[in-house]
């Protein structure tokens, strides 16, 4: 799959990062000082995961290289046991990662000179899982250095019969230390095995080891099996000193890699590894990107891997042609460092995710011809969410590939194939979008219902009302109640950013994305009830909290709330009435608030979609008409309807006909401008109001 708007990271930053192309063989100068650490952000479904295998998938076989996902508890590898937890003795969830990336990193690549070994890792992580799987007791002190020792000294000078010996000492201690083990180290033991047996017990490597330990200075004094004893014991201490042994672990493994890029390797431009690190936004992932940001500003220069790490973020403001920021799209170097910066953090690079632009949209439709406007109403429902726009595309591409038309206003509905391997039913492509963009099934129930609230306080009102139900429709008993608090706090955690609309903090649920599919969502199943009672009952509930003027609703909520349950003719009273004040920048803001009103189900009482003469009231008239038009208009699955918005049009410059002097600029204005707008595809709530309100 063609991954778009990743340019820079892809061919400009990774190659610099590793000193080998993309693609092809060409290798590329180092350059002195040490490489920077990339991660790169974005929300759910903007490709994290995506990037990160199509960079595995570039360099597979020509350099070594290691890909774990830190928010899985198997680092993504199906098979592997859970990570370690806090509790577990002599294991922790950076000690589990470090055998891990050394298990991959290890895996000679088949164009890649010379294969990578890890005495000094090794050496440090078996005393940390194979030392002590109990507290030891101070007069026990000496016979556990001694072991520690005879496990890792080498004192056979016969290849065959020191492997022997170093064999039967390690099947002698993990099964007695396989108790204290944490989950999933086990899985690894073997791989360990074999690297020990074969690499670390050489004289050479584990002499070299040994020295390196001894200056490592993880205890006051003593050589380097003193070292790693002290370093065991520091990993059973408290969380400050279990940070600490781990950054010793961290930095074994930089220098295990160092070691293998000798003055000779450096002259031929062998590549340097690759760890593709995923999901560093998690607990584990930002213990282990402080713990490597802190190694790599705290220890010497040397050679270091390329390191490309992808978080859940916010997504920057919605670039215009003219954006410079850099993201994964266009990033200028360079991206080493040779000074020391003042600070840990100034090693890291960040990198946004580039939200794809129209033309990648619909260059993702291939050879498919969908009706005109389809590519851009999934760019603007999508707010450039690769994964969000990719599973639109697939789903419209299907309904082509069987010559059926593709219906703007019935997009989200289209069905959509499960990828391999995954296994399970047909789901309309809004459900499957939503299933990814919020796992959790009672999460993704709550959000919809709380869709409706425009902030927190209506959130509330939806709250007490609000009683989980298991898929079937029936209530779940005894199910905690989750405050609002709580609920908007998942939201942040999730990064999904707020934007609030014209005289109001909200929506509660603010992202477009996200609020469009849940709106469609709760739609959806509020339409199977007689006459969409439950839709019409929040909207009723919610209305009631904002203030009214005598028998006339003036704020813009109650508004907003009326016009989604179809009162139009209320709506158009009272925006009448607004405009005897002369605050036309105001009144354009509660238009703008009230026209983004969500439609209702099919079966709820329908709006009238003629407009009443009252009389022959022109003025009436055009207030009527620019609520209908701009209300359908702003429709999320709504395109450029050139009937509708010459109405528009013609509606706005009747109001600026009948306003006095200062309304009528703004109103003239807005006939100037927001037709133009409406036909690049903006929509209510984000039209210019052209001032500030007076209210």
């Amino acid at each position: 799959m063609t991954l778009y708007g990743r340019t820079a990271l892809l061919d400009a930053v990774v190659p610099s990062l590793v000193g080998l192309q993309s693609r092809g063989a060409a290798r590329l100068r180092i350059p002195g000082g040490s490489p920077l650490l990339i991660v790169c952000g974005g929300g759910r479904l903007t490709g994290k995961t995506a990037l990160l295998k199509d960079l595995s998938d570039r360099y597979a076989q020509r350099l070594p290289q290691a890909y774990a996902d830190l928010g899985a508890a198997d680092f993504g590898r199906p098979g592997l046991a859970s990570v370690a937890d806090e509790t577990t003795a002599n294991a922790s969830g950076t000690s589990d990662l470090l055998f891990y990336l050394m298990d991959g990193l290890s895996q000679k690549p088949n164009e890649f000179g010379g294969k990578l070994s890890f005495p000094r890792l090794t050496q440090g992580l078996l005393a940390v899982t194979s030392w002590q799987s109990v507290a030891v007791q101070p007069a026990e002190l000496p016979a556990a250095r001694r072991r520690l020792a005879g496990l890792l000294r080498e004192s056979q000078p016969d290849l065959q019969e020191r492997n022997q010996r170093v064999a039967g000492w390690i099947r002698q201690v993990t099964p007695a230390a396989a108790a204290g083990l944490g989950p999933g180290v086990g899985e690894l033991v073997a791989p360990l095995t074999d690297i020990v047996t074969t690499e670390l017990f050489g004289p050479r490597a584990n002499k070299h080891g040994l020295s390196w330990w001894a200056e490592r200075r993880v205890g006051p004094q003593g050589d380097g099996h003193s070292q790693l004893t002290d370093l065991a014991m520091r990993f059973r201490g408290d969380g400050g000193d279990r940070r600490r042994a781990e950054h010793h672990l961290v930095a074994a493994l930089l220098e295990d890699i160092a070691d293998h890029y000798t003055w000779l390797r450096l002259k031929n431009r062998v590549p340097r590894p690759l760890l593709l690190l995923d999901n560093v936004h998690t607990p584990l992932g930002r213990a282990v990107l402080d713990t490597l940001t802190r190694v790599w500003h705290d220890e010497p220069a040397r050679t270091r891997p390329g390191i490309v790490a992808t978080a859940l973020a916010e997504e920057p403001a919605v670039p215009g042609s003219a954006d410079t920021a850099p993201s994964t799209r266009s990033a200028a170097g360079p991206f080493w460092r040779q000074d020391r910066p003042q600070t840990a953090a100034d090693w890291v690079l960040r990198l946004p995710l580039a939200q794809l632009d129209l033309d990648e949209v619909a260059e993702m439709f291939g050879a498919d011809r969908p009706e005109p406007g389809t590519a851009h109403v999934i760019h603007r429902l999508s707010a450039g969410r690769a994964g969000v726009a990719h599973a639109l595309v697939q789903a419209a591409r299907r309904r082509i590939r069987l010559h059926e038309p593709v219906e703007h206003g019935a997009l989200l509905d289209l069905p959509i194939e499960l990828p391999a391997p995954e296994d399970g039913p047909t789901l309309p492509v809004y459900e499957r979008l939503l299933r990814l963009l919020t796992p959790d099934g009672e999460t993704r129930e709550r959000l919809a219902y709380y869709t409706p609230a425009l902030d927190d306080a209506a959130a509330h009102v939806l709250n007490a009302g609000y009683a989980p139900r298991h898929p079937g429709g029936e209530p779940v008993e005894g199910a905690a109640v989750v405050p609002v608090a709580g609920t908007r706090s998942l939201l942040r955690q999730e990064c999904w950013d707020h934007r609030p609309w014209p005289g109001t903090d909200g929506p509660f649920v603010g992202h477009p994305t996200l609020r469009a599919l849940l709106v469609h969502d709760l739609r959806t199943r509020t339409g199977r009830a007689v006459e969409a009672e439950e839709w019409t009952g929040s909207h009723e509930r919610l209305r009631i909290l904002y203030p009214t003027d005598a028998a006339e609703p003036h704020d813009a909520r109650y508004l907003h709330h009326s016009l989604a349950i179809g009162d139009t003719d209320l709506v158009v009273r009272a925006l009448l009435r607004r405009l005897a004040g002369q605050d036309a920048p105001g009144w354009l803001a509660a238009l703008n608030l009230i026209c983004a009103a969500p439609h209702p189900p099919g079966n709820a009482a329908e709006p009238a979609t003629d407009p009443r003469t009252a009389g022959g009231d022109p003025v009436r008239q055009a207030v009527e008409l620019l609520v209908l038009n701009l209300w359908l208009q702003s429709h999320p699955l709504a395109h450029p309807d050139q009937q509708k918005i010459n109405s528009i049009r013609l509606q706005l410059l009747t109001l600026a006909q009948n306003s006095a002097v200062g309304p009528q600029k703004v109103f003239y204005q807005a006939y100037e401008e927001w037709p133009q707008l409406l036909n690049r595809w903006l929509q209510a709530p984000d039209l210019p109001n052209y001032g500030e309100s007076r209210t």
